[in-house]
């Protein structure tokens, strides 16, 4: 059954809102690419979530994962090479590593260079023929934010925010949640900001041809890999 596929695309993710959001993004990329089709499906040894992308490329499968936090990125090899690049398959896979670089090189993390390497080697083994850093020095919500006039439609305000209401800070999740807080309290929107399955809502509301051309992160890579442009 998995000798139908001739390539497979994994997204090595910090939580489960960095999955949401590349799943509304390739279902974005799968209405401009009208000649390919997306479909859900569940595995049937782990009751996983995992993806078919068929096109004029032939047939992919795309897998997730979430780790919950950078620090347990490389134990996710082993994800890896029991869940997506099984012994028994023989088509190539490429690897997305989707982190937050300010994590990744913040003193306090466990996830040392040398786990790194390790991790790397491991998935390289097991063809992972590709890997791409999918990073950039923002998280998740920076990339949300590039898209006011989303947000303003999730908050259903009647007029889009400006970038004079967006809160100061490093971090875009606590920018996010700051913002929902200060419109709340102006009586602007009764919504709230939510991380996991539960930011879906707002990540349909948003533009993703918007948050691409910010160019904050190379979404781009994931387009060219996915869908062979």
């Amino acid at each position: 059954m998995t000798n139908k596929y001739n390539k497979g695309i994994a997204f090595i993710a910090e939580g489960d809102t960095e999955c949401q959001f590349y799943d509304a993004l390739l279902k974005h990329y799968c209405k401009k690419h009208q000649d390919c089709s997306l479909s859900e499906e569940q595995d049937p040894a782990n009751f996983e979530t995992y993806y078919t992308l068929t096109g004029p490329f032939g047939i992919k499968i795309i897998r997730m994962n979430s780790v919950g936090t950078i620090t347990q990125m490389h134990n996710s090899a082993s994800w890896f090479n029991n869940i997506c690049a099984l012994k028994g398959d023989r088509y190539p896979w490429t690897v997305f590593l989707c982190y937050d670089t300010d994590e990744y090189n913040a003193n306090i993390t466990k996830f040392y260079q040398d786990d790194w390497q390790t991790f790397r080697a491991r998935i390289a083994k097991r063809r992972a023929k590709r890997i791409i850093d999918l990073a950039a020095d923002a998280d998740i919500e920076d990339l949300m934010l590039l898209d006011l006039h989303g947000i303003s439609r999730y908050m259903e305000r009647k007029t889009d925010l400006t970038q004079d209401d967006i809160p100061k800070g490093r971090k875009g999740s606590a920018r996010l949640k700051q913002l929902f807080i200060q419109q709340r309290a102006l009586g602007e929107t009764k919504m709230y900001y939510h991380k996991g399955d539960r930011a879906r809502a707002l990540i349909d509301c948003l533009d993703m041809d918007v948050i691409c051309a910010g160019n904050l992160l190379q979404l781009d890579m994931i387009e060219r890999e996915c869908f062979d442009v």
